[in-house]
């Protein structure tokens, strides 16, 4: 249980981690699955694993055979991807200050082409080598680079738009992500992000039939609370939750004015 993972914690001597996002200390136990035990902060909800792997840790986890297996998944249905890449770069498009966009975790690419497609400069940024190297070969008339937001050298203030779907879920540390991309957005530019959302898996009182949480891969889960604390912890405002069909987390949100 995540009761029996704290106290061993605390035997050991180490302290349960405080929130990453409020920094509320005493993160309740949430769930264990698998081995994997689950912590929830009382003040925002936001939802973390007890023993979070290293950034470098998560970077092994994006291999060659995890490309592939998005690579396949995603091409049986790349003409609904592409339907849905076009609808949210006009969405976003339409928001932005200027014609900069760049999709951190780009994938297989589609989205990065359905704004080529548009007109706009196009950049996709993405971990896993594999699947960069197949957006590149798919789609040779846009730009793909491998590496992470954290550790990117890409100007401060370079982009109007930033594009990051089903990505900050798989992040050990929510404030180097977050951070990384506000220091690429231009006073102005705009994030359209999506997650999924924790009460997506913990609907009803009995844990033990909630849906698995998807850990190591998945590392934590959003309230909206939460995230708009921690997108305005970081530079945000005007943080606009939209109405998703698949029940997660799906917003807009200002840049605002630089320090």
């Amino acid at each position: 249980m995540a009761e029996a993972a704290i106290e061993k914690e605390a035997k050991a001597g180490a302290v349960p981690p405080a929130c990453q996002v409020c920094g509320a200390d005493g993160p309740a136990p949430l769930v264990t699955q698998h081995g994997f035990a689950w912590l929830r902060c009382p003040q925002c909800g936001f939802a973390f694993l007890a023993e979070m792997p290293t950034e470098e840790a998560a970077a092994d986890i994006q291999d060659t055979e995890m490309g592939e297996r998005y690579i396949a998944g995603y091409h049986k249905k790349l003409d609904s991807k592409m339907r849905r890449s076009r609808r949210r770069v006009a969405r976003l498009a339409r928001r932005m200050p200027g014609k900069r966009l760049l999709d951190v975790g780009s994938n297989i690419g589609c989205l990065v082409e359905a704004g080529r497609e548009r007109g706009l400069d196009a950049v996709g940024l993405e971990i896993n080598p594999a699947l960069v190297e197949h957006a590149s070969k798919t789609y040779p008339g846009a730009r793909f680079v491998v590496g992470t937001i954290e550790g990117c050298d890409f100007p401060d203030a370079s982009f109007d738009g930033v594009y990051c779907s089903e990505v900050i879920e798989h992040v050990p540390d929510n404030n180097s992500f977050v951070a990384g991309i506000a220091r690429v957005m231009a006073p102005g530019a705009i994030l359209f992000l999506t997650t999924p959302g924790l009460h997506e898996y913990t609907k009803g009182g009995d844990a033990s039939a909630w849906p698995d949480f998807g850990a190591p891969d998945h590392k934590l889960y959003h309230t909206r609370d939460s995230m708009r604390r921690l997108l305005t912890r970081h530079g945000f405002d005007r943080v606009s939750f939209v109405y998703s069909f698949g029940k997660g987390l799906k917003l807009f949100a200002r840049r605002g004015p630089r320090a």
